[in-house]
């Protein structure tokens, strides 16, 4: 039976109910009796024994159902308070005798004054520490120590107090390793996957919960791994790109398109929890159990904003899924990346940043009960730049991973001598693109991200201006040479198709809309671009575009729903494209307008035509046979032209990107920056 988790923290019985309260147990029962305090009772028999959770004791203080001089916490300055309020009290029951206000002699009126003093100063002290408990105290961080340092790309951080385990790239898989929160090793967990991302872990340390993908697919398949080397476990037939454990593991939380859904452990599905406008990134469960924090990245913006998602009460099994209310954390836009679990206090965490430097900020959330904003709290200095975190609240440790120094190279693969040379020795760039007549190259250079034109030795190199650009990927000579299509962002806004002269004098956006558009590219006669769309999977919105550059007007091209990745063969006649979630290419015929499947088991994300027009190259870098293949239009049998095995195994990791020649070479993005695991303490 499936039900939403309650803290694992039971209080039995009116004694422990009030100690936990602060207060004598006539008061925690005329609580229960008059404010609701939530007391639960055993049923049967007349003298019921009763208990309580003391999650919902805590959110019953939140809400202000208590006095605030009568708040959990003070210790004995509430207890004198209290027992200062019951002597008025009795004081007014019993008549003149006991307080007589109106003919009260000195000595009688010195005393009355005494106790007056007596209980404002209790009752300000009372309050003062309910203040003290309640308000959020600043959160400091400490004692900063490197964990690992072997250079690799991490990602995907979790511990269980004792063990951290990763995603670490390794001979084009992406494994899960393992280092003691200490220090030492890392070894491998053996997996037969080609990709493997754990997103938790079991409160005994046993078992991972695990993202398992093949390629580019963004809707992975989800898994348990055993650490001590066991079969893994599918889920189900789940597939999401973001997961998370309830704290009792007797539910999971994953995101799938723009929606969040619960599951048990075994995979049966109970139903959806909300629909959002744009894609939930990451998820975390309170520690109560009954609430999400979420992570939403804005697909206009590509910015970030956070949320919490509270479920109703009572069993979801059998019945429907319960009420959910949404509240905002965190909704100035930025480019957050990362959220920690809870902090023991079950509404704080942290949060991180992308971009150069990465930033920290702590979270905090009100306590007093007439208090309702939220706090962002910043931390500065070089010590709290990291981000996808892990959290020992138990030892008051934050993990994390931070960029180590690095640069991407690119390496040119000669078919005859079967060698890898580097090519722009020196130069720090990337999406290199060869003109028609071989004479120039264009390409981004880091880390300013700008774009440029060169001859093809690379001398006489200059900028292309791109005023107000944060990011240039991917730009493409036109037939003709005189101008260059790019997808570009501005701050606040989606990627989107540009066009700019190669001498830099002019620039005009390709199309109207709002989408976010992919590589264009280029139609023959120069007049037409073709693309897909970034995040169309996790959107559910892929398909192939043509943009008519007369008009700027684009159109989706009838039957390619689920494509992406789109090249125009040089003759004009097919347009190639990639079903990455299938891992398939797939193919149109321009004078027919029927698409069919080419190739499948291709888990690259870039295509290119041969000069011929008559084969497709497609990448295929991850798994046991690392490699770049040739597709023929006519069989559709790939064959491989470059091994990247060797070549997988240097430092780094193989880009998906590649380029082809003009003599029918072919260029590759070799990545090296890494990352290293680093812990800190937190008060």
């Amino acid at each position: 039976m499936a039900y939403l988790p309650t803290a694992v923290e039971r209080i039995d019985g009116w004694k422990e109910i009030a100690r936990y309260l602060g207060r004598d147990v006539t008061t925690a029962i005329r609580w229960e009796r008059q404010k609701g305090l939530p007391v639960h009772r055993v049923p049967g028999g007349r003298r019921q024994p009763v208990f309580a959770y003391a999650h919902e004791i805590d959110q019953w203080l939140r809400r202000g159902d208590a006095d605030p001089s009568e708040a959990n916490g003070l210790g004995p300055v509430t207890l004198e308070a209290e027992a200062s309020a019951s002597e008025v009290s009795s004081s007014l029951a019993s008549g003149a005798s006991q307080l007589d206000i109106r003919h009260p002699d000195r000595d009688r009126s010195r005393r009355g004054l005494y106790k007056t003093l007596e209980r404002v100063a209790g009752l300000t002290l009372g309050l003062a520490a309910l203040i003290w408990v309640l308000w959020p105290h600043r959160i400091q961080l400490a004692d900063e120590t490197q964990i690992t340092n072997d250079g690799a790309i991490k990602t995907h951080l979790v511990t269980d107090g004792k063990d951290l385990y990763f995603g670490e790239w390794r001979d084009a898989r992406i494994v899960v390793s393992t280092v003691a929160v200490n220090g030492g090793a890392v070894r491998e967990i053996r997996t037969p996957f080609v990709q493997t991302l754990p997103v938790g872990i079991r409160r005994d340390g046993k078992r991972l919960l695990a993202l398992v993908g093949e390629g580019q697919e963004q809707e992975l398949a989800l898994w348990t791994i055993p650490i001590g080397g066991q079969n893994p476990q599918r889920v189900g037939d789940i597939l999401c790109h973001a997961a998370a454990w309830s704290p009792d593991q007797r539910l999971i939380a994953y995101s799938l398109g723009n929606a969040i859904y619960l599951a048990e452990p075994d995979g049966q599905i109970l139903g959806k929890l909300r629909t959002f406008p744009s894609v939930p990134q990451e998820l975390r469960w309170s520690l109560d159990g009954r609430r999400l924090v979420v992570r939403l990245r804005d697909s206009m913006t590509w910015d970030s904003s956070v949320w919490e998602l509270t479920l109703g009460r009572g069993d979801i099994h059998p019945g429907p899924i319960p009420e959910t209310t949404l509240r905002p954390l965190v909704t100035t836009p930025r480019d957050y990346d990362s959220v920690s679990p809870m902090l023991d206090t079950d509404d704080d965490f942290f949060l991180g940043t992308g971009g150069e430097p990465s930033t920290i900020f702590t979270v905090r959330q009100p306590r007093l009960p007439w208090a309702s904003k939220v706090r962002l709290e910043r931390f500065a200095g070089e010590s709290t730049q990291g981000n996808d975190f892990a959290l020992d609240p138990g030892s008051g440790k934050l993990y994390m991973l931070k960029d180590t120094a690095g640069r991407n190279e690119l390496e040119r693969f000669d078919p005859g001598s079967r060698q890898f040379r580097p090519f722009l020795p020196g130069l720090a760039v990337r999406d290199v693109d060869f003109s028609r007549d071989g004479r120039w190259i264009t390409y981004v250079q880091e880390p300013d991200n700008t774009l440029w034109v060169a001859a093809a030795n690379s001398e006489s190199a200059r900028q292309i201006p791109t005023p107000g650009m944060v990011n240039i990927e991917l730009p493409r000579w036109s037939p003709d040479g005189r101008q260059i299509a790019i997808m570009a962002k501005f701050a606040d806004s989606p990627y989107r198709i540009f066009v700019v002269s190669a001498d830099g004098r002019s620039m005009f956006q390709a199309s109207h809309g709002t989408d976010n558009q992919g590589a264009p590219t280029w139609s023959p006669d120069g007049r037409h671009l073709v693309y897909g769309r970034v995040l169309c999977q996790e959107e559910g919105a892929c398909a192939i575009h043509e943009i008519d550059l007369s008009t700027g007007v684009q159109n989706a091209i009838p039957g390619s729903e689920g494509l992406s990745t789109a090249r125009w063969s040089p003759d004009g006649r097919f347009i190639a494209a990639l079903r990455a979630d299938r891992h398939e290419v797939w193919i149109e015929n321009r004078r027919a307008g029927s698409w069919r499947k080419l190739a499948g088991g291709i888990n690259g994300n870039d295509l290119a035509w041969a000069s011929d027009s008559r084969s497709v190259y497609a990448s295929s870098p991850d798994g046991k046979r690392p490699e770049l293949l040739r597709i023929p239009i006519e069989s559709g049998n790939a064959e491989p032209v470059v091994d990247l095995s060797d070549f997988s195994k240097l430092n780094g990791r193989v880009d998906t990107w590649f380029a082809v020649t003009p003599d029918d070479s072919f260029i590759f993005l070799r990545i090296m920056a890494g990352h290293e695991v680093y812990g800190l303490s937190y008060q």
